[in-house]
Order: C-alpha cells, then sequence, then structure tokens
C-alpha cells in the first residue's frame, strides 16, 4: 500500500479529495448518471492504493511482453495475435497468484519488490477486431494514474493509437510515457527516424513533445531469463525501471494520486456543463414555442368567435324577413276589401297566412340550417385545432420524447357527432320556435280577421240604422248623423287597429325569440370553441409546465455543479499544479 499518512499535509489533501470525490458521488447519485457515479466510486476507492500505472497500446504492441520483461518471468500471455482479455492488475505478494474480479477484471500477485508502491495494470489491446477489448480499456482508463504507451517501431503512430491518445491525454489528461518497442527491428537511424515522426506528430495534437523511451521487450525478457547484462543494456529496459520506479518519488506520486481525479472530475464537469447549458437552451426554446403556439390558439378562438358573428347576422336576417312577410299580409289581406273577398272565397285566411308567411322558406327551416352550418364550422374548425395541436405536438416535442409516451389524438379528445352532448343542446333551442309556429299565428290572424269582420258589420250596421231612422222620420237630426258618421268611421278603423296591434304583438315576440337565438349561438358555441381550445391549451401547457419544472431543477443541478467544479479548480491551486 502507498503510504498516504507520511505527512500531516499529505493526509489532509488525500481527506479533501476524498470528501469532494463522495460529494461528487452523491451529485451524480442524484441527477442519475450512473456510470460517473460507478467511475467516481472507483477513484474514491482506489486513493489509498498504490500508484496505478496502466500499460496501454495498440495489440501485438507489446504490452503483456514488457510487464513480462519487467518480472524477468512469463506470468502473462503474449503473442501476435490479441492474448489479453481482461484488465490484469498486477500487484505485490508473496507468491504468484491470480484471481477474476469480475468478468472484466483479474488480480495477479508477483513478488517484486517495486509493486509495494505501483500496480501495473495491463489492457486489452487496441485496434484489435475484438471491439469489446477495446472497449474495456478504454472505460478503465479513468483509473490511470500515469500510463505507459507502448507502440510498435514496425507500425508507429497509427490512426487508432492517435485516437486512443485523444482519449488519453487530449480527455483525461494522463501523465503519460511512450515506449517505442521492437527498435531490435531496425536500425540507429530508423530509430531515429520513427522518434521525431512520433514528435512531430504528437506535438501537432498536444502542443509539446512526449517522453519517448526505445526497448526491446524481446531482447528484454531474453537478458533477464539468461541473465545477459549486454542484451539487457542494448534492450533500454532499464531505462524504463529507473524512471517508473526511481524518478517518479513519493511526492510525485501523492501528486498524481490527488491530480487524476481532479483532472478527471474538471473534464467531467466541462462535458456536463455544457450539456446542461444546453439542456436549459432547449427548455427555453420549448417553453418559448408553447407559448407562441397558445399565441396561435388565442388568434384563432378569436377568428371563429368572430366568424359566428355571421350567422347571428343570417338568424337576424330570418326575422326580419319573417316580419316583411307579416306586414305584406297584413297590407294586403287584413282589410276590408280582402276579409269581404275572403268571406265568399273557399280559401280560408288562416290557411293563406300560413301558406304565404309560413310555407315557402319557413323560418324555423331556415334557422335550423343556420344552426348546422354553425356546427359545421365549429366542428369543422375544432377538428383543424386538434390537427394544430397534434402536428405541433409531433413536431416540436414529441420527437424528443420516447417513442411509446402518449400523444394527443384528436379523436380522443373531440367528436363531430351530430348526436354529441353539445349539438343536443343547440337542437333544443330550435323548439323555442315553437312560440311563432306557423299554425298558431295563423290562428290569431284569422282571430284578428274574424273579429274585426263582426266588429264592421256590428258598427256599419248601427250606423246604417241610424241613417234610415233619420229619414223615415223627415227630421233632419243633426246629432243622429254626427253618431252615425262616428260609428261608421270607427268601422272602417277597425282593421288599421287590430292589424296595428297584431304586428305590434308580432314584432315583439319575433325581436324576443331574434335575441335569445343570437345570445344562445354566440353562448353555445363560444362555449363550445372554449372547451376545445382549453382541452388543448391544458395539453400543450404541460409539456411547458414540465419544461419549466426541467429547466428549475438543471438549474439546481447547474449551480450545485458550478460548487463542485469550484472546489476541485481550489484543490488543484492549491496542489500547485493548476
Amino acid at each position: 500500500m502507498l503510504e498516504i499518512a507520511k505527512t500531516p499535509e499529505n493526509q489532509h489533501s488525500i481527506e479533501q479529495v476524498v470528501n469532494l470525490l463522495q460529494d461528487v458521488k452523491k451529485f451524480f447519485y442524484r441527477i442519475g448518471d450512473v456510470e460517473i457515479e460507478k467511475k467516481v466510486s472507483e477513484m474514491a476507492s482506489q486513493i489509498s492504493e498504490p500508484l496505478y500505472m496502466v500499460v496501454a497500446g495498440e495489440y501485438n504492441s507489446g504490452k503483456s511482453s514488457f510487464v513480462n520483461a519487467l518480472c524477468g518471468k512469463r506470468i502473462l500471455e503474449d503473442g501476435p495475435t490479441p492474448s489479453t482479455g481482461k484488465i490484469t492488475l498486477l500487484t505485490y505478494g508473496d507468491a504468484i497468484s491470480s484471481e477474476d474480479i469480475d468478468d472484466q477484471q483479474c488480480r495477479m500477485t508477483y513478488p517484486l519488490d517495486a509493486l509495494k508502491d505501483i500496480i501495473i495494470v495491463d489492457t486489452p489491446g487496441t485496434n484489435s477486431i475484438i471491439a469489446e477489448h477495446q472497449q474495456i480499456t478504454e472505460n478503465f482508463i479513468h483509473r490511470a494514474e500515469v500510463v505507459l504507451f507502448v507502440t510498435s517501431a514496425d507500425h508507429p503512430f497509427t490512426e487508432s493509437e492517435r485516437a486512443f491518445l485523444q482519449l488519453l491525454k487530449g480527455k483525461w489528461d494522463r501523465k503519460l510515457l511512450f515506449l517505442l518497442n521492437k527498435i531490435d527491428l531496425k536500425t540507429d537511424e530508423e530509430q531515429s527516424e520513427i522518434v521525431t515522426f512520433i514528435e512531430k506528430n504528437f506535438y501537432r495534437l498536444f502542443g509539446f513533445e512526449p517522453k519517448i523511451i526505445t526497448i526491446s521487450t524481446k531482447d528484454a525478457f531474453l537478458a533477464r531469463t539468461s541473465g545477459d547484462a549486454e542484451v539487457l543494456q542494448k534492450s533500454n529496459i532499464e531505462m524504463v525501471e529507473n524512471f517508473i520506479f526511481e524518478k517518479m518519488d513519493y511526492e510525485t506520486k501523492m501528486d498524481l494520486k490527488i491530480l487524476s481525479p481532479l483532472k478527471y472530475l474538471t473534464n467531467v464537469f466541462d462535458d456536463l456543463k455544457g450539456g446542461l447549458e444546453e439542456k436549459v437552451s432547449y427548455c427555453n426554446t420549448e417553453i418559448k414555442s408553447v407559448e407562441m403556439f397558445e399565441k396561435r390558439l388565442r388568434s384563432k378562438r378569436q377568428d371563429m368567435t368572430d366568424y359566428i358573428l355571421k350567422y347571428k347576422t343570417e338568424i337576424q336576417s330570418v326575422f326580419s324577413r319573417l316580419k316583411e312577410k307579416v306586414d305584406v299580409f297584413l297590407n294586403y289581406y287584413v282589410n276590408i276589401r280582402a276579409t269581404i273577398t275572403t268571406k265568399f272565397a273557399r280559401e280560408k285566411i288562416d290557411d293563406k297566412f300560413k301558406r304565404e308567411v309560413f310555407g315557402m322558406a319557413n323560418p324555423r327551416t331556415e334557422l335550423e340550417r343556420i344552426i348546422n352550418d354553425a356546427i359545421d364550422y365549429v366542428d369543422r374548425n375544432n377538428n383543424i385545432l386538434w390537427d394544430m395541436a397534434h402536428d405541433y405536438i409531433e413536431s416540436e416535442i414529441s420527437l424528443q420524447r420516447k417513442i411509446n409516451e402518449e400523444s394527443p389524438k384528436r379523436k380522443e379528445h373531440y367528436s363531430s357527432s351530430r348526436e354529441s352532448e353539445k349539438h343536443v343542446n343547440l337542437r333544443e333551442f330550435a323548439n323555442q320556435f315553437q312560440e311563432l309556429d306557423g299554425e298558431l299565428e295563423g290562428a290569431r290572424v284569422y282571430r284578428v280577421v274574424q273579429g274585426g269582420f263582426i266588429n264592421f258589420v256590428v258598427l256599419e250596421g248601427l250606423a246604417i240604422a241610424i241613417i234610415i231612422g233619420l229619414s223615415t222620420l223627415f227630421i233632419p237630426n243633426i246629432l243622429g248623423l254626427v253618431v252615425a258618421g262616428i260609428l261608421a268611421g270607427v268601422g272602417f278603423s277597425i282593421y288599421p287597429l287590430k292589424r296595428k296591434k297584431y304586428r305590434s304583438e308580432f314584432v315583439q315576440r319575433v325581436d324576443a325569440i331574434s335575441e335569445r337565438y343570437n345570445n344562445m349561438i354566440q353562448f353555445e358555441f363560444e362555449k363550445i370553441i372554449d372547451r376545445v381550445i382549453e382541452d388543448i391549451r391544458n395539453r400543450i401547457s404541460s409539456y411547458r409546465d414540465t419544461r419549466w419544472s426541467e429547466r428549475e431543477e438543471i438549474n439546481r443541478q447547474i449551480t450545485d455543479l458550478k460548487t463542485l467544479s469550484e472546489q476541485t479548480k481550489d484543490l488543484i491551486r492549491k496542489s500547485g499544479n493548476s
């Protein structure tokens, strides 16, 4: 175990990092990022362990051969084909042993003193036809505190190596040492050319030249097993051992122990911050989009309400035409001449009234037609509103949701069936027109005409009788003549008075019914429109409310993330490696 408590300062620094990692673990648990939570937990648990030195590179580059050369014994499989399928943690032990940690990791022990402060981690080769091998390696790199990157002299710095180095150095900023293996295959001049090639390309990627040690793991293993000092020196394995076991002193290892998780957190926080800010922007965009859609709904409602006024005008026209037809009929038929003529005609006045006033363009039929047209209009436009809502959710929201999430269906919220409750209510209003039924109005007109005729006959009869009586007496009676004249005048005024009274009563009834109809159609249709608008608004606004809640939660996460990020940067500054 690495003696992390050599000084109080180091102990305090380690405790601060551990506490930070625990807070970060809780944060990622709270936001539901299981993968990062697991990685942070792993780093927290290994901080008191020896330094993790990860040996990485492409398959057949010589990683396992390098570990075998360090140990002087073939404890790991090696060969020209992918041989390592698990992460192997090589630690100190009194004897050689091996046990599986899980499906992807195993632990081996070996009696090498250098392993008391360093855990050598052999990884599956990258760029292998076994894709899982590279995934296993990449999933472990966050735990690396120093990386020995092995590349082969016969194909150095390949494209796949460049991509992997971007992850190692560019993303996780790990301490890196290049091992150029298989130099036994190249001349000194070729070695120099290859080293220059690696340095230039690495500099182009990261802005500095890496530390490169040329080695031959083949010669090193051969020298260790045979005891050939000259071959051992030529292999350069001792230069590597000196760098990792001697030059990396306790303080250096402590710095790596502290900085590795902090740099990992810095990188993760930067990525997460960008992602959270994008989510906030997305929420703002969707909230604004919902508000714009609600504005379209309000505009559409106003358009529909304004259009309903057209039907009110048509209703008014129906009643106006009815009054005009009654005026024409009364003027033409409710008088002395017409009454006397009708009395000797076969057709009754009430039948004529019913046919001419209520027969053609029956007001009740006209009103039913108008209500039907209005219902069709509202149904059609309510369907359009639901189409708008459905299309909006599909285009603006549903694509961002899970496929199986319920989307609003127009048929579930609105039915154009004429048997629906709202349509029945509208039909019931049409029954009010029975107050102006043709039969009833014909009977009223008949009574007016009949009563007027009787009154006329009686009064005119009295007037004639008075005049005849006076003429038989041959006595001019001025008073009698005046009375007879008055009676005759009253008789002739009976029809205009009766006609005027009936018309006045009829107009009052028509105006009252017209007002009820107009109020009804505006109230009932606005209620139908508002109900559909409200249903749609509730469905759409639920997305907006969800986005509001999401934005509020994300902003809380950003605040917490900022606090953790500042703590991380503060610890980096205190370590003197900012």
